[in-house]
């Protein structure tokens, strides 16, 4: 009986240090959270790609903008409001979403010439923190004035937007990064040292940790429930969607390659699973070390035949772009070392080692 009691009692003393452990480890994780910025060269691809593809769709409709967002649309002015009363949007924010709700085409170009300017200069990340703002207000204000015909592709920018105006997305890559690294080769000193500013540097890491999970969380709901919706379908649990789909001329690219696939039943019932178990193990598999980049290479080959066959490029370019925040610092460095590399003469010599990632402690704004 002793030896039960000491048993007994060296199993709760275990147990007590086990839970310690966890939170130990738990409240560590919280406080990394304020002091190392997550993922900040995929913040910079996230950048990159979304303000990229919001200036290449501007610059792609500008023959057709007054009629999607202009004087010439068929939403008119007066049917906008009663669309904003209708749906509860008429209140403080409601000049912010009609911006571009004029009848006048010299106003309307004015903010579509704006509207272009802040997406190359984000692009580029001038100035990020600032352009992350007004990008998010050029976006909101094109995705309510074109609420009556917009698509996945619109809110997946509308929210990625919203998300990344809180992540430190011009550390690198950008205008901001350059400047800032000439700043300190030239002895310039960052003042780091006062209590007031250390609080301000975690409160900074912290939205950009929290932004960049939130993207994460978003993309891994985008997919669950798109599987969920599917599996829900007959077409799909029979591995005919894919079938259908290319028969229909609304999503019919190229016709012959459309037509082959449609002849291969058995390729295209391969398909079809593929899209929906992908999607749906996407959010277990994405954080395994070893099958991340499966999974993320099966979600890239989706997405490119989407795009290709089912014309929809700017859906699938833009879920490929959240895709990217999943991508660790570590590819970042390799692809830039390979970049590096592959465009060096063999003449030059070999080129400079890519740097380590090392703990990265501060971000700035």
């Amino acid at each position: 009986m002793g030896a039960a009691f000491v048993t007994t009692r060296q199993a709760l003393r275990l147990g007590r240090a086990r839970v310690h452990l966890l939170a130990r480890r738990g409240a560590d994780a919280l406080r990394g959270l304020t002091l190392r910025p997550l993922a900040p060269y995929s913040a910079a691809a996230l950048r990159i790609g979304l303000a990229g593809l919001f200036t290449v769709h501007l610059l792609r409709e500008l023959p057709h903008a007054s009629r999607l967002w202009g004087p010439d649309s068929p939403f008119t002015a007066a049917l906008f409001a009663e669309t904003m009363r209708a749906r509860g949007w008429d209140g403080a924010f409601g000049w912010w979403y009609g911006l571009l709700v004029t009848e006048s085409p010299a106003v309307f170009y004015g903010w579509y010439t704006i509207a272009l300017a802040v997406g190359v200069l984000y692009a580029l990340g001038w100035h990020t923190r600032l352009m992350g703002v007004l990008f998010v207000c050029v976006v909101v204000a094109f995705y309510f004035r074109g609420c009556m015909a917009n698509s996945g592709w619109a809110l997946l920018s509308l929210l990625f937007a919203n998300y990344l105006a809180f992540c430190a997305s011009g550390r690198h890559w950008s205008l901001d990064a350059r400047r800032r690294a000439r700043r300190t080769g030239t002895g310039g000193r960052l003042p780091w040292g006062d209590e007031t500013e250390e609080m301000r540097r975690r409160a900074v890491t912290f939205l950009h940790n929290a932004g960049l999970g939130v993207i994460a969380l978003q993309v891994m709901v985008v997919y669950t429930s798109a599987a969920m919706y599917k599996i829900r379908g007959a077409s799909w649990r029979e591995g005919t969607a894919i079938h259908y789909a290319m028969l229909s001329d609304d999503f019919s690219t190229f016709p012959e390659l459309s037509a082959w696939i449609v002849s291969h039943g058995t390729f295209a019932a391969f398909l079809a699973y593929v899209t929906v178990f992908s999607q749906l193990l996407f959010a277990a598999l994405v954080f395994n070390r070893r099958l991340k980049y499966v999974v993320l290479l099966v979600m890239l080959a989706t997405h490119a035949g989407i795009g290709l066959l089912m014309a929809l490029p700017m859906f699938s370019a833009i879920t490929i772009v959240g895709d990217l925040v999943f991508l660790p610092t570590t590819f970042w460095l390799a692809a830039a070392r390979f970049v590096r590399v592959w465009r060096t003469a063999p003449g030059e010599g070999a080129a400079r080692p890519a740097p380590r990632p090392g703990p990265e402690s501060r971000v700035e704004t």
